[in-house]
């Protein structure tokens, strides 16, 4: 007889396993942080209290497609850097350069931008190398590092930078003459352009300054360094299947409509 109750004893066992554990607290998976600038549109910005523009956008389809739980916070750059120096999140929308390697690991690239030159009209000679900004005060995003021969030409002196919080900032303080040029990224500076209604005031050069690769990057201490072979798939099969050129193409759009101050 005894035989023919155990499985009715095991049924009711393992009913008592499962009704405890439904009672015990759950544990939610870990959300890796990722700090973006949020004064930089269309690339990322802040907007209603969220994190918006092209790279917030990438982030959010990148970690879906890599099944890793992410935040998304826009702060001020320099505070975005601190985080990643700290090692309490990583960032989007960074550039790589020789001394950021050193602390940083990246991923693979998650877009490309073209550096351009704006000046006012009338002062515009046809300027597009880096020798051309020669004894001038060039406008610059406090914080940012533009590329290693963009920095090594400012430390030697070759201009002096002027640094703004934003483009925005930047192009007022152009048309003012407190400046002689801004240093943009192309699709950034031409929509402030618009916005600010500067058409007729500021040109830019023709061809781009120096084209900068952007990445994710997380600090070498950070626990979640593992999860940068899955994000690098990830951008892999994004890049093959279009969805990226989706992402930039519809960021875009919604950045030209945005009221993004």
């Amino acid at each position: 007889m005894a035989r023919h109750y155990r499985p009715v004893v095991w049924t009711i066992l393992w009913f008592i396993v499962c009704s405890m554990a439904a009672l015990l607290p759950v544990r939610h998976a870990h959300a890796l942080t990722i700090y973006v600038d949020e004064a930089n549109p269309p690339f990322m910005y802040r907007s209603d209290d969220q994190a918006e523009g092209i790279y917030p956008d990438i982030v959010r389809a990148v970690f879906a497609r890599a099944g890793i739980s992410v935040k998304i916070i826009a702060v001020p750059w320099r505070r975005a850097l601190m985080h990643l120096e700290n090692g309490d999140g990583g960032i989007a929308g960074i550039y790589k350069n020789l001394e950021r390697q050193k602390r940083y690991a990246f991923s693979d690239p998650i877009h490309r931008e073209g550096l351009m030159i704006y000046r006012p009209k009338t002062d515009f000679a046809g300027e597009s190398d880096l020798d051309d900004l020669e004894g001038m005060s060039v406008g610059v995003i406090r914080g940012w590092s533009y590329g290693d021969a963009f920095d090594s030409a400012r430390r030697a002196g070759l201009f002096s930078a002027s640094e703004a919080t934003g483009d925005d900032q930047n192009f007022s303080m152009l048309i003012s003459k407190r400046i002689d040029a801004v240093i943009a990224v192309r699709e950034a500076g031409d929509i402030w352009i618009k916005k600010l209604r500067l058409e007729d005031q500021i040109v830019r050069a023709e061809s781009a300054l120096f084209e900068n690769q952007t990445f994710i990057a997380l600090n070498r201490r950070s626990k979640d360094l593992s999860k940068i072979a899955l994000i690098n798939r990830a951008i892999a099969e994004m890049v093959e299947d279009g969805t990226f050129d989706s992402i930039v193409t519809n960021a875009l759009r919604q950045a030209i409509g945005s009221a993004f101050h």
